[in-house]
């Protein structure tokens, strides 16, 4: 089984497929019994299509593979932190263990900090949640040095 690092290296070359493409360098990847289900990249700007985050598009793929809609067992390798919209899907999902590479306060130059955080969301799902947050941060951040905001 690969370590939480490898997967996020697996997320990240989602985020910089995305980059390439001209979207948002998100990517995630979600693994089930350390077999990869899914992994998806933003594709917003692409496909006019304000639900084609990374994680959403993810969590979505993995329910098809698996034939399910719940991935209680899986675990969620995101490049960023989740957004509220993402995160809710995520926990709705039932998914246990989210990995996190940046947050948006390791790019508050771009990404403006929310009243709202992903643990408040996950104090709210009803399951226990683990929430591992800085794995390749700074791959992350060196993901994002050329961004600007639109």
């Amino acid at each position: 089984m690969k370590t939480d690092q490898e997967y996020m290296h697996l997320a990240l070359l989602q985020g910089e497929e995305a980059k390439r493409s001209g979207e948002w360098p998100f990517g995630a990847v979600i693994v089930c019994g350390g077999e990869i289900v899914a992994q998806n990249r933003c594709t917003e700007g692409a496909s006019k299509n304000v639900l084609a985050h990374a994680e959403l598009q993810a969590v979505n793929d993995a329910c098809k593979a698996l034939g399910r809609n719940k991935l209680d067992d899986c675990v969620i390798y995101c490049t960023n932190e989740p957004c509220l919209m993402c995160a809710s899907a995520i926990f709705q999902a039932k998914i246990p263990k989210v990995v996190i590479g940046a947050c948006r306060i390791d790019m508050s130059h771009l990404l403006r900090e929310r009243k709202l955080k992903i643990e408040d969301l996950a104090d709210d799902a009803g399951y226990p949640i683990e929430i591992v947050k800085g794995v390749l941060k700074g791959e992350v951040v060196h993901l994002f040095r050329d961004i600007h905001k639109n």
